[in-house]
């Protein structure tokens, strides 16, 4: 494959500037070919040339980024979102296994996420359930945030073949496997995740989750009952039993009884 060709999208002239410097200086795959300083403007490129990447600002005025991706039928690019600290966007961004960037910009997360761009653009080409899901992960993201609660609802979840993406409620527990995690589901089926168990309780924290154990993260909803012997121990609705490790037993507690 040849050089992705990107555009940057900011209100801002000095961080378009700058992140344009960057690419170029540490970015070779890369290929700056415009710069929108607000979502009309990124539309007028986007009908005028093929985009491999756009790197997204989240906050500006009249039109968002979400609000730029809910307006276009045709999502053939790969998106970086730029943003300074938004803790809901990220998690979301997150939960839909897209990738983001954190101003100030630090370039070696900056090389990585056009590592993956670049990962995705390459699979995309070759394979359409990886084109599918990743839309799929982009209207998700559009959903999430349009929603007033500001909760997680939904999560996507990478295998070979692309994304799929579940509901959470129908999320049992999630259990950690060396740098892998274990999807249980309500529907009894097991998915492994090549991610970390940190980072899926960063994600689900506020969303009826608790980690009980450094091996379990659980649906506060899957909790059948739990017993006192010699410590916590939960009973989930599929049977299956996991300890609570003794110093969440009281957090356990405290969250399951506001449950």
């Amino acid at each position: 494959m040849n050089k992705l060709d990107a555009i940057i999208v900011d209100d801002e002239k000095l961080n378009r500037d700058i992140l344009e410097v960057l690419v170029d200086k540490h970015c070779p795959e890369v290929n700056i070919i415009g710069k929108a300083s607000s979502a009309q403007s990124a539309r007028k490129i986007l009908n005028e040339h093929d985009i491999d990447i756009i790197f997204l600002d989240i906050a500006m005025p009249r039109e968002n980024g979400f609000e730029l991706l809910e307006s276009l039928n045709e999502k053939s690019f790969s998106v970086v979102f730029i943003t300074a600290y938004n803790h809901f966007a990220i998690k979301a961004i997150r939960a839909n296994a897209l990738d983001y960037l954190l101003k100030p910009i630090d370039v070696e997360e900056l090389k990585e996420s056009v590592h993956k761009a670049l990962q995705i653009q390459r699979r995309k080409k070759v394979n359409n359930l990886i084109y599918k899901g990743y839309n799929d992960n982009l209207d998700s993201l559009i959903r999430e945030v349009n929603n007033e609660e500001e909760l997680i609802s939904r999560i996507s979840l990478p295998h070979k073949n692309g994304y799929s993406i579940y509901s959470i409620d129908d999320i049992l527990y999630i259990e950690a496997s060396n740098n892998y995690c274990i999807f249980y589901l309500k529907n009894e089926e097991e998915i492994i995740v090549a991610k970390t168990l940190k980072e899926y309780d960063e994600v689900l924290v506020d969303s009826n989750f608790i980690r009980i154990h450094k091996s379990y993260l659980i649906n506060l909803n899957g909790v059948s009952r739990f017993h006192r012997e010699d410590g916590i121990t939960l009973e989930m609705k599929n049977g299956t039993r996991l300890p609570v490790s003794r110093r969440r037993q009281a957090y356990f507690l405290e969250r399951f009884n506001k449950n």
